[in-house]
């Protein structure tokens, strides 16, 4: 009988022997625990993967009536947390190995496909997740669907799309002005688990990194020049690779970029909605034979990060 939600730590040897797994969506949620400002859960990125899965669940059901979902316990780890301490880094390299790993377990077994909700957009993290994606593909053709990856180089690219889907702007997107714990973040916890908001987001300023006279002259002399020379993808990574930088000097002064007193439980519902629809559309996509690739963040950039 198919149209089922199992999880996965809860079958014995038997129930799981009993499955058809290649008409069985598998379902994981990853995401770090890290410092989200004063005001926000270490595991805020974990409670918005979890939450999306939730809600995903009914959706997959009503999409793909035909098709069981088996649900694997979430992961709380990620590669590049901001460097704060209380923030626990995992390096990128365990992160692809984890998914690698698990794909490779999980294809030898029959399955087919690998839904993993996150919402951390640290640079290896992403890059060692689309590295996973590919080489297990290539490898198994296996499919691992990780719709942050797009989905965040939407956000911070505001792409005209998703910010008309989301009611957003430049500021309010989860864009580099609004990336970590400010006023989208805090937005996605107060329609997830709004008691798990500290007192006193409402009365945080804005707060930026990266904008510094270095970082600045870096984006735009670098972007001028690489579009000159038709390296148009690595011109568009730059503004992050300025904000990676900025974090690293900015040390444990900032814990949050943004405006987290703008933030409202509606805006992060509309966010929340669109990355559900972005996670079906690459399944749905992916189920129709087009490769599972993405081309997050930095991706031009990927040697720095080293499986």
């Amino acid at each position: 009988m198919a149209g089922r939600t199992i999880q996965y730590a809860e079958l014995n040897a038997s129930e799981l022997a009993a499955l058809a797994p290649a008409r069985i969506i598998v379902l994981m949620a990853l995401s770090p625990l890290e410092v989200h400002g004063p005001h926000l859960p270490m595991a805020c990125d974990a409670i918005i993967a979890q939450e999306l899965q939730r809600r995903l669940l009914p959706r997959l059901a009503e999409r793909y009536p035909d098709y069981d979902r088996l649900v694997l316990p979430p992961v709380y780890a990620g590669a590049d947390t901001i460097p704060v301490p209380g923030s626990v880094n995992v390096d990128s390299r365990a992160i692809y190995y984890l998914l690698l790993s698990t794909g490779r377990s999980l294809a030898e077994q029959g399955f087919r496909y690998l839904l993993v909700t996150d919402n951390h957009g640290g640079p290896r993290h992403q890059i060692a997740i689309e590295k996973a994606v590919r080489k297990i593909y290539k490898e198994r053709r296996f499919i691992i669907i990780a719709p942050f990856l797009g989905f965040y180089r939407r956000m911070v690219e505001n792409d005209p799309a998703l910010l008309e889907a989301t009611g957003t702007g430049p500021g309010s997107s989860g864009d580099l002005t609004d990336a970590h714990a400010g006023r989208n973040e805090t937005s996605l916890m107060l329609a997830t688990a709004p008691d798990k908001a500290a007192p006193g987001w409402q009365s945080l300023p804005w707060v930026v990194v990266g904008r510094g006279a270095i970082a600045r002259g870096l984006v735009r002399v670098g972007s001028a020049a690489l579009r000159l020379v038709g390296a148009r993808r690595l011109a568009a990574d730059l503004p992050a690779l300025a904000m990676a930088l900025g974090w690293l000097a900015a040390g444990a002064k900032v814990t949050y970029v943004g405006e987290p007193r703008m933030a409202s439980a509606e805006a992060g519902e509309r966010m929340l909605e669109a990355h559900v629809e972005e996670a079906l559309a690459q399944l749905q996509r992916a189920m129709r034979g087009q490769p599972p690739y993405s081309l997050p963040l930095l991706w031009s950039l990927r040697w720095v990060e080293r499986s």
